[in-house]
Formats: structure tokens, sequence, C-alpha cells
């Protein structure tokens, strides 16, 4: 239903006088389409001068308005995200993405190489009886596109059906899907993936196509079949790539471990205090028939008639229903006479009597707000956390002290214990606490007895009151943080998946490379082991090669990991929480590392074995 914003607050009571003025409700976002022949810098600037002319003219205009500016941010998607907000979500992604992504091409290179080591007589062959350079190369790039795109196709059909299961097991997670966004591969998806198949296949195979037809005629056409391999203890090509693939591996596995860590400190830091026996829900009484003086006798009434089912208190919002909390205020401090009042930006909140009582946060000083009577001319009290106590006054006593926002002064009760901001927050922001007025909806919190059904008591008691109220909304804390950790859950998940099938090619890689190393050098260790060579022996001499590529990876990859959370975190602040929340654990830094080492060094000695299984006798008869 779509409503005019002129229609008043009889219809809609969120556009009463009072609650259109009120500063700390961001009640519309102006949606603009921008002209033909407009650009968005072009026109930021001239609504930028507009809005400025705007609030001169109004004469609630505030002071701390004088160094705001207007800015545009594009619609076109599910969460407005500035220009900057987005560039890091996408270069993020982009990095991620693009390590695995180079893991399973230096994966390709490597095979191409082997493969055409193995063609090495054939192509000399086809080059002596007159086939050009060029219509080789052609035809080696020709079956390298053949791979990638065989391999792409499967890639699409398996990204299709994990996006399916991750949404399922979000949808059973919290009852539905985490937000209203088609998680389907579309058109451009396909058009992208198909562009990124074409550029791997002919990237990483140009440099194996060119190697494999550089070749001396003469001595590739006198050659056996084993040819020797010819360098192998030195850094080539082929470790050149090996090394690359350890090292972007263990970058993928530490900034993914990172984020799930991270992810995973946050939801599960105390968010202060206990969810369990806590319901929420929300009653409209002005759309069920009431003046707006009766629903605030009504909302004034409430708690004490809901005495019998638990403590109630009302609020603007929902504790904990954002991700992030984002300041919304600008609070100034007045201090001692001779130094320059404090202006801190901070979270304002609006909150009705017994709050904090009902949530079971206990107060480090001073006392709840109680209701008042809205008519009064009287100042304001308000409440203050710790964090904002803290910015504000430093170490002094806050209550009685005065706070400004904008013209109007707040003294200050009570000082809170800190709790979670937002969901994804470890570190609590300043928050100022007002008493609850003017709104036509708020969110009633409920702590009910243990071991009842305290919804079934509240509703029978509302429809005692009025028959005609509608209770909506109704669910308890515990479901409402399970909702929020539903996308959360998701994200950590496919970041899990990430990081272990980086591992998976990494170890591939290690694996095919050893097992190339063992067939080449066949006749070598034959004859080693002819002349009296152990089989440890053999063993160390084919892992000294994988150790040495593992270690040097790995120390690659650390300082990767390393430099990219740095970069990231510097870029956001959001990363910057999620990466200080995981970098500082001396388990995970040590961890993956030993993680990935183990695997990959399993990963070489699989094949190795082989090597101390072949015949001395049998393999110098061979050609």
């Amino acid at each position: 239903m779509f409503v005019p914003v002129t229609s008043g607050p009889g219809l809609a009571p969120e556009l009463a006088n009072d609650a259109l003025h009120r500063s700390d409700q961001p009640l519309f976002r102006v949606v603009l389409h921008l002209a033909p022949g407009v650009s968005q810098p072009a026109a930021t600037a001239a609504l930028d001068t507009v809005a400025r002319q705007l609030k001169g003219e109004t004469s609630g205009a505030r002071p701390d308005d004088k160094g705001r500016r207007l800015r545009l941010i594009s619609a076109g998607g599910v969460i407005p995200f500035t220009p900057e907000q987005r560039a890091t979500s996408y270069v993020f992604s982009s990095i991620l993405g693009g390590l695995v992504l180079a893991l399973a091409c230096a994966n390709l290179a490597n095979l191409l190489l082997a493969r055409g080591s193995q063609r090495r007589k054939e192509i000399a062959i086809r080059l002596s009886v007159g086939a050009s350079r060029f219509r080789l190369v052609r035809q080696l790039l020709t079956e390298s596109l053949m791979l990638s795109l065989a391999g792409g196709i499967g890639g699409l059909v398996f990204a299709y059906w994990l996006l399916a299961v991750l949404v399922a097991g979000a949808r059973n997670v919290a009852g539905q899907a985490p937000s209203e966004v088609d998680y389907h591969l579309n058109f451009h998806s396909l058009v992208f993936a198909m562009a990124i198949m074409v550029v791997a296949g002919v990237g990483f195979g140009l440099a194996p196509a060119l190697a494999s037809t550089r070749t001396d005629l003469a001595s590739a056409m006198k050659e056996g079949a084993a040819t020797p391999l010819r360098g192998y203890r030195r850094f080539g090509l082929r470790n050149f790539l090996v090394g690359g693939q350890v090292a972007a591996s263990l970058t993928v596995l530490l900034l993914t471990t990172y984020l799930v860590t991270g992810y995973e400190k946050a939801t599960r830091a105390d968010p202060g205090f206990s969810p369990a026996g806590l319901y929420l829900f929300q009653l409209d009484p002005v759309r069920d028939g009431y003046s707006a003086e009766q629903s605030a006798a009504l909302f004034d009434k409430l708690p004490d008639r809901l005495a019998s089912s638990g403590a109630a208190t009302l609020a603007e919002g929902v504790p904990l229903s954002d991700l992030t909390a984002i300041p919304n205020v600008r609070i100034t401090a007045p201090n001692s006479a001779g130094e320059p009042e404090k202006v801190v930006n901070v979270v304002s909140q609006r909150i009705g009597a017994s709050y904090f009582a009902v949530l079971g946060v206990p107060l480090v000083s001073g006392s709840e707000l109680i209701p008042r009577d809205l008519s009064a001319k009287a100042a304001t009290p308000a409440m203050v956390n710790q964090t904002a106590a803290r910015e504000l006054f430093g170490d002094e006593d806050p209550i009685g002290r005065r706070v400004r926002e904008g013209e109007r002064s707040y003294p200050i009760v009570g000082v809170a214990r800190d709790i979670k901001s937002g969901y994804m927050m470890v570190k609590p922001q300043p928050t100022v606490f007002l008493p609850l007025d003017a709104f036509p909806s708020p969110t009633v919190i409920l702590r009910g007895a243990t071991g009842r059904d305290a919804m079934t008591e509240v509703r029978a008691q509302v429809t005692s009151i009025d028959p005609g109220l509608t209770v909506f909304n109704v669910r308890s804390m515990r479901a409402h943080l399970d909702q929020m950790n539903a996308l959360v859950r998701m994200s950590s998940v496919f970041y899990v998946c990430l990081g272990v099938f980086g591992l998976i090619l990494a170890s591939i890689g290690l694996a095919g490379i050893t097992a190339y190393a063992v067939a080449r050098r066949r006749k070598e260790i034959g004859i080693r082991m002819a002349l009296g060579a152990r089989r440890a022996q053999v063993l160390s001499l084919v892992l000294k090669e994988g150790a040495t590529l593992v270690v040097v990876g790995s120390l690659l990859g650390f300082a990767g990991a390393f430099g990219a959370s740095r970069v990231l975190a510097y870029a956001t602040a959001e990363l910057a929480r999620v990466f200080a929340s995981g970098t500082d654990n001396p388990i995970l830094l040590l961890g993956a590392p030993l993680l990935l080492v183990a695997i990959a060094m399993l990963a070489c000695y699989l094949p190795a074995r082989r090597s101390v299984r072949i015949d001395p006798l049998v393999a110098l008869r061979e050609e």
C-alpha cells in the first residue's frame, strides 16, 4: 500500500509533526533518477547546493550541519553501498576469487607443461616434416582452451548446485531466505564465467605451448621415450607455478579463516544481557482506532498490565537488530572552565522505563529513566553507556552533567554497562539513551518466567484490554538472534569451502609435480638403487624438492595474507573489526600454515612412495 507523505498522522501516525522533526529518525530516503546526459558527480554538486540553501532557510537548522555534504549512492543493489564500500567489497571478493582461479590455472599450466615434455618427440617430428611453430602453438592452445571450457562448464553446474544448497541451509536455520535476493546464476554471470574460461585457457596455455614448441630437433629425435628431466633440481617454470600455488593457497586459507574466526568471535561475543526468556512483539493502537493520546496512555499502563506474565518495557527498536550500529547524532559535552567542549558522534536510542532492568543489564551509576509528563517543559533526562561516558567526560562522574544535541540539552541521570551495539560488533559504540516519546509502534520487550508460555498469556491479556488490538511481530530474542545469524553462517560456510577448495587445489598441484618428477627420474632412481641407495634415501631425494617448494610458498603465502588483511582492514572499518578479531589468535596463525604443510607433504609423499617400488633391473632395461 502506497501512502502519500501529505496524508497526515490520521492515516500514517509516523508522519506526525513531532516525528517529522526528529533529527535522529531517518523516515525518508530520496530516490533520484538522473536525467539523460547528467553525470553522478554533477548531480551531487547541484543537489548539495540546493540542500544547503534549504538548510539555510530552515529555522531549525543545526550548527553541526555546516560540515555535512549531500552524496548520491547508487540504488542498483540490495543494500545502498557508498562507492568506497562497494569498491572494497569487489576488491576483496576479487582477491579471493583471483587466488583460487590462479590455483586452478597453475594446475592447468603444470599439466600442459608435463604433457608438452612427454610429447617432445612428437612435436619434433611434426616440426621436421614441415609443420610451422605457429600451427603447433595454435593446436596446443586449442587443447588448453577445451580443457578450460570443460572445467568451467563443470564449475557452473557445481556452483548452481552449491548456491541452492547454501540458500536451503540458511532457510532451514532462519525459517526463511537470508534476504529477498535471487541467488541463481544469471546471464551476466554466465558471460563473465565464459570470459574467464577463455582468458584462463589461452593465458595459461600459451607459456606451455611456447615452451613445448621451442625444442632442438636433432637432440629430440635421438632421445628415447624416457627423456631425462633436465634442471629439475633448480628453479624452473614448473616449480615457480607450484610455489605460487602453495603461496596462493595459504593466502586464501588465512584470509578466509580470519573472516570465519572474526565472524564467529563477533557473533558469540557476550551481548551484555541474557536472551533466555526474552520475548518481542509490537502493538499499533493508532491503526487499530486509538487516538494519539489514547495510544500514549495505553503504552504507559501496558508494562503494569503485563506484570503477571513478566517484566516488560518499551523501546524504539529491537536490541541487536542491525549488523553494525552507525552513530546518528552529535553530542556536545561542556567541559571544565578553560577547556574546549567535546563533540562525539554517538548512537541515539529511545527507550522506556526499566529498560535495562528487563534486559538484565546492571547500572554502573545513577538510576534508570522513569515515566515523565510529556507536556512538561522540564529538561529531558538521558542515560549513557560506559563508552559514551568515557569519551564525553573522561574519568569524571557523568551523573548530573549535561550533554547537548543541537539546541536541546539533557541531564545525565544514569550510566549503563556496555552491551553490544550491533550484531557483528565486538566493541560497543558510544550510545545515548533518551525517553521514548511520540513513537506510534514501539517494540515491547518482555522477560517471561522460565518454563511458561509467556506469549500466550500476553495475547490473552492484550485481548482482555481490547479485543481490537492486534499483536504482531511476535518472536523470542533467541529466534531473532538465530535469524540474524543465518546470513553470517551462510557467509562462513562459503569462506570455509573456499579455503578448503584452495587447499585441495594446491595439494593436487604438488602431487602432480611430484608424480611427474618420479616418472621422469625413473631411470635415474633405478641406477641409484642398483648402486646401493636405500629406500629412505630415495624417498628423501624425491621429497626434498617438494618440501622446498612448500616452505618457500608458505613463507610467501603468510606474507601475502598479512599484507592483504592489513590493506583491506585499512580500506573499511567493517573488515578492520573482523580481521582484528581473527588475526589475534596464535593458534590460527600457527595452525593454518602447519595444516597446509602437513597436507602438502602428504600430497608429495603419496606419489613419492612409488619411487621406492621401482625395480632397478626393469628401469635399466627401458629405452
